[in-house]
């Protein structure tokens, strides 16, 4: 048997439950994790708390999680992307608040062995979430982008990625992250009243409708 963490009905982390589940197989085209670490997100305390049920069904009991961290500890038929005791990071298909996960070679990259288990195990979803929006958004070399909560999960990605682009960054957030945000190469604008003002101050003069904008949530 192998630990899972599950809830048999909706609430608050109070229904949450440390529980034996049977152990999981890896299926042609996947790969099983023994999980070093997960990541949480808000969409996990949504579906925790049945917000999502209409949207997102979940079969009682059920587990939460999709950011995870681990080794790889079984190959499925016809994976060659990795090999068992590779170190990953990436999304899970299974739970990953658990021992063992799940997981979609293409959805995971190899773990720097620099970076810690915790961090790597909370890449994924924000990460992906700015790679996807800035690729939407098609940003690149010449223009400017502003991003609210530049200093958050998705912000920080999203500024640093713009700005490796070649962009020109302008953030919003406390000024407590401000130096930070220089440090990535960010214009940091602080909250509260003005701020439409204070961001046209340092906009580009020559668009009337001021920088493209990238609003985290």
């Amino acid at each position: 048997m192998s630990l899972a963490v599950q809830f048999s009905e909706y609430g608050t982390p109070d229904v949450l439950r440390i529980v034996d589940v049977p152990p999981l197989t890896a299926g042609p085209g996947q790969v099983r994790l023994a999980v070093r670490a997960a990541g949480v997100n808000p969409i996990d305390w949504k579906i925790l708390h049945g917000y999502m049920r209409q949207v997102m069904p979940v079969d009682l009991p059920g587990g939460l999680g999709s950011d995870v961290a681990g080794v790889v500890d079984q190959v499925g038929e016809g994976v060659t992307a990795f090999s068992v005791g590779d170190e990953v990071l990436g999304a899970s298909l299974a739970p990953s608040y658990a021992q063992s996960a799940l997981a979609d070679p293409a959805a995971l990259v190899a773990k720097p062995a620099s970076v810690p288990w915790e961090v790597a195990a909370t890449l994924a979803g924000t990460g992906i979430t700015a790679w996807e929006v800035l690729n939407k958004l098609k940003i690149s070399t010449g223009e400017t982008l502003l991003v609210h909560a530049a200093a958050g999960g998705v912000g920080t990605f999203a500024v640093q990625l713009a700005v490796a682009r070649g962009a020109r960054v302008i953030g919003t957030a406390s000024e407590r992250n401000h130096e930070q945000l220089r440090s990535f190469g960010v214009e940091p604008v602080i909250y509260g009243e003005g701020l439409v003002d204070r961001v046209r101050a340092i906009s580009p003069p020559r668009s009337r409708r001021g920088p493209r904008r990238l609003r985290p949530r």
